[in-house]
């Protein structure tokens, strides 16, 4: 018997009766929790939900399937590890379907209520698509959404490395810093899945906010290899006092005519330095009138190169933070490795 939306919600007292006949309780011992991977985890909700549990119990039941005789999980996995914290052995649990994919289907269909992030409907997809040979056309029908929408949610899932993916799902990096600035950053620019793989490890599990995480990615991938090295050893604290006064003045970092020039060119000869290698590198350019007039013009750069790296660097290092700086943050915030979250 698989339930409709209109009898998971509720509906008249008959459906109602329909409903409670598929609810139990289940002891925690005997729950599945195969689909625990498709769940996002996140510390604080977690300890709000715990008060809550320890004042008020578990009134609303845990979602899943029945397989085999055994309760397996889709929903309801923060309220579990909260009731095994508090000693709870039964908990409430409700029959979705008949089967595991028509459970999915379901709850996916009920995510307006019970909300699911755009990360765990790609995991959900993936396990119709993998595990229970569903097309995509037929998910679409199911869920009454379009083939894009499903089809979008398979591309974000296929664009994350396993470390990445297990960062995020495991709450030490917050989805959202990923969607919409890492994700961006690795669409319009030439920056490589390995950086933002490396970027995600050094930062993830310290505490830091989306706007940290936003300040500190702008100063990763724009920035040097220096700080690039600083990141990646931790010292996150001293790199977001560096960057935070660039970014919190915006648009007035530049407070003169030759300021805003200079900015605006360091911006071109970023952008091109990262474009041009590769460009230069495919077949379709060959023809002869177009190499000629290249030749001419590389070789032109080349002989500038030496002159322009030498002015770079040497800007470069009058402009770097201060060892003081740095030492007067680390006084005040301490050694960032410590401000690690502490995680189940």
């Amino acid at each position: 018997m698989t339930l409709t939306p209109d009898e998971l919600g509720g509906g008249n007292d008959a459906l109602r009766h329909r409903r409670e006949d598929l609810e139990r309780s289940v002891e925690i011992s005997s729950i599945d929790l195969r689909y625990q991977h498709c769940r996002l985890s996140h510390g604080p909700n977690e300890q709000r939900l715990l008060s809550s549990i320890l004042e008020q119990g578990i009134h609303d039941p845990l979602l899943g399937v029945i397989r085999d005789n055994a309760p397996v999980l889709l929903d309801g996995f923060k309220r579990l590890r909260c009731a095994r914290k508090l000693k709870i052995n039964q908990v409430p649990f409700r029959s979705l379907a008949d089967d595991e994919a028509t459970a999915i289907i379901a709850l996916m269909r009920l995510s307006n209520a019970k909300t699911l992030t755009l990360l765990e409907q790609a995991c959900l997809i993936d396990e119709l698509r993998r595990v229970h040979k569903i097309s995509v056309a037929e998910i679409a029908r199911r869920l009454e959404r379009g083939v894009t929408w499903v089809s979008a949610r398979q591309g974000i899932l296929g664009e994350l490395t396993p470390l990445i993916k297990e960062k995020i799902m495991s709450g030490a990096f917050p989805l959202s810093a990923y969607m919409y600035n890492l994700r961006t950053v690795r669409r319009l620019s030439s920056v490589q899945p390995r950086e933002i793989e490396e970027f995600v490890s050094a930062t993830a599990g310290k505490g830091l906010s989306v706007r940290d995480l936003d300040i500190l990615a702008k100063g990763y991938f724009k920035g040097g290899e220096e700080f690039r090295c600083h990141v990646q050893q931790g010292d996150v604290r001293w790199c977001l006092d560096a960057l935070r006064q660039v970014s919190d003045s915006g648009a007035a970092a530049a407070s003169n005519d030759d300021e805003r020039k200079v900015l605006i060119d360091l911006e071109i000869v970023q952008r091109r330095l990262r474009r041009l290698p590769g460009m230069l590198a495919t077949p379709k350019i060959q023809s002869p009138a177009f190499l000629a007039e290249v030749h001419l013009l590389s070789g032109g750069i080349l002989r500038l190169i030496q002159p322009f790296t030498k002015a770079i660097k040497d800007f470069y290092d009058r402009t770097r933070p201060q060892e003081s700086h740095r030492g007067h943050a680390q006084e005040r915030h301490g050694d960032p490795r410590d401000h690690a979250v502490s995680r189940d």
